[in-house]
């Protein structure tokens, strides 16, 4: 589900930077996990110019940021500035699961991801996905993801796709 905020800036998805998201989740790293996944997957759908992980890591470490709080409106903006990004994407996985029932792994994973516009720093989309391993079930057991990181980048690709679908185009370079 997308939530919308605001209209799309134009061209919006010419820079995008990935900011490291939140875990409220009790799964290990839920939160670099997902970010892992989601950040590969938005490269991969080739629709997107995504600024490095390693530009985002050094400019979080001269600010003093903790990877794991949101940043604040000023902090977007700065971070905007020096990166000369049109999107923000920042998130929270609110929950995160692999357990076994004894006979199969049981996955959950819920997660809300906001995107940001940078040039004033105001969030204009949020997104709310939620899903488990079984929900992807064709016939008695074939098709039922085990594992969270293939789930993860099951929901990644269908985030992407949703944006896709509801307006977010590439750019005009892609």
């Amino acid at each position: 589900m997308v939530q919308t905020l605001a209209e799309l800036p134009p061209e919006a998805s010419c820079k995008v930077a990935v900011l490291p998201f939140s875990n409220q989740s009790s799964y290990p790293d839920g939160e670099k996990v997902f970010y892992k996944i989601f950040y590969s997957e938005l490269i991969a759908s080739g629709f997107f110019t995504v600024i490095p992980e390693g530009d985002i890591t050094k400019l979080y470490q001269q600010l003093q940021m903790y990877p794991n709080l949101k940043p604040t409106l000023e902090q977007r903006l700065i971070i905007s500035g020096r990166l000369d990004t049109s999107i923000f994407i920042g998130g929270d996985i609110l929950d995160m699961q692999e357990n076994s029932d004894g006979l199969y792994l049981k996955t959950k994973l819920t997660v809300v991801l906001r995107l940001y516009d940078g040039g004033d720093g105001k969030m204009f989309w949020a997104t709310y996905h939620k899903r488990q391993g079984q929900d992807y079930r064709q016939l008695l057991h074939f098709g039922r993801i085990n594992t969270i990181t293939t789930l993860a980048r099951q929901m990644a690709r269908e985030i992407i796709n949703l944006w896709r679908e509801k307006g977010m185009q590439p750019c005009p370079s892609n």
